[in-house]
């Protein structure tokens, strides 16, 4: 993994160390190191793990060569039956460095999302396109978060052949914190409603979204937490003579603390897999306010458990006006996204069907060999 930082593929990634450690099955896992303006996620001293230098992003070219041989060195320590990669940095390296070894471990790499589209101009994702498609060959199976992310994969020719089983995240539910004392250290009353947002603060999820729902809805809070850039900092013209008031940036916080303070969990993305944040949000009796992005619909049922909305904002201020005038509504599907959450999402079903997916892995390569 290309680093350890707060996010979800992190928590993805110490939910599965966790489970295969209780099924007895030995893992470790190689990680980079963070960058200064993220935060390395406290859980990797909890799990088995070995610090790659230069595995992390931004790094130098001399660096990540020296990442690439370090990680060849761990893997052919450890000896693993299988090597299982994940994010874009670490899959490159881990699987050119497995495949590299004499009696080669099996290699499975994991898709939490893609970066295919939305975040690098045109000729640099033909480019990724291109690396990917060319790793597929050396990739024994492939686990994909959602079927959309899968469906975006095979459109791009990257998975072509029937080595791929569709997975998803696994989430535990959690206790909640005390909602009056919460709202009250940020002066909101009871009465006011609140949209809650987590997630790294970076171009793609499109904070400027909300930023417009908060223009256009001066009586509703939002809460925007996460790592990353300051957000008040990055779009400072909009906040100039007291402007969006209404707006807090809480920075790190937990899932527990900003879901207990909020009403509504929006998500404001051009690209998604399976989000965290939402699942969480959903735990805690939240309805979902999504952009009809990546796997968010396997997250949200819309109409259900809240609403999907084409990524415009007047379609996001349609489905937060209905929540946020009808308390009945929310509290409804609120009970539905958690009873769907629990269901979808809980960590046993979630780990034994990755581990059914390296049993397949193994046979797979088996049956070529």
């Amino acid at each position: 993994m290309t680093r350890f930082n707060v996010g979800g593929t992190s928590q993805w990634l110490f939910n599965l160390s966790q489970g295969l450690s209780e099924n007895e099955i030995e893992n470790l896992l190689l990680v980079g190191e963070c960058p200064k303006s993220e935060t390395e996620d406290s859980r990797l001293s909890k799990i088995p793990h070995k610090k790659i230098i230069g595995l992390g992003p931004k790094n130098s070219l001399a660096s990540t060569i020296s990442s690439f041989f370090q990680l060849r060195r761990a893997i052919k320590d450890f000896r693993p039956d299988i090597v299982n990669t994940h994010t874009s940095k670490a899959g490159v390296l881990g699987r050119i460095a497995a495949f590299s070894l004499p009696n080669r471990p099996t290699i499975v790499h994991t898709y939490h999302g893609h970066v295919l589209s939305g975040y690098f101009n045109p000729l640099f994702e033909r480019l990724i396109q291109a690396i990917e498609i060319s790793l597929s060959l050396i990739t024994d199976f492939f686990l994909v978060s959602g079927q959309q992310v899968l469906s975006d994969i095979k459109k791009a020719r990257i998975i072509r052949r029937s080595n791929v089983l569709n997975i998803w995240p696994a989430v535990a539910d959690f206790s909640l914190g005390d909602r009056k004392k919460l709202r009250a250290s940020l002066n909101i009353d009871e009465v006011r409603v609140v949209v809650g947002w987590l997630g790294r603060k970076v171009p793609i999820k499109r904070i400027d979204r909300i930023l417009d729902l908060a223009q256009a809805r001066p009586e509703i809070y939002f809460l925007i937490a996460g790592d990353g850039d300051s957000v008040k900092e990055t779009f400072a013209d909009r906040f100039k003579s007291n402007a969006l008031a209404n707006v807090i940036e809480l920075g790190f916080t937990t899932p527990s603390d900003i879901w207990s303070i909020a009403d509504i969990c929006l998500i404001s993305s051009d690209n998604e897999a399976m989000p965290i944040s939402p699942i969480e949000a959903s735990l805690a009796k939240l309805p979902v306010i999504g952009v009809d992005a990546g796997s968010t619909r396997e997250v949200i049922i819309d109409g259900d458990t809240g609403y999907i909305c084409k990524a415009e904002v007047g379609e996001l201020l349609k489905a937060l006006d209905k929540l946020s005038t009808n308390k009945a509504e929310r509290e409804a599907m609120g009970l539905a996204a958690r009873k769907y959450a629990l269901e979808k999402f809980n960590p046993s079903s979630s780990i034994s069907r990755q581990i059914q997916g390296y049993r397949e892995a193994l046979a797979q390569k088996s049956r070529r060999n």
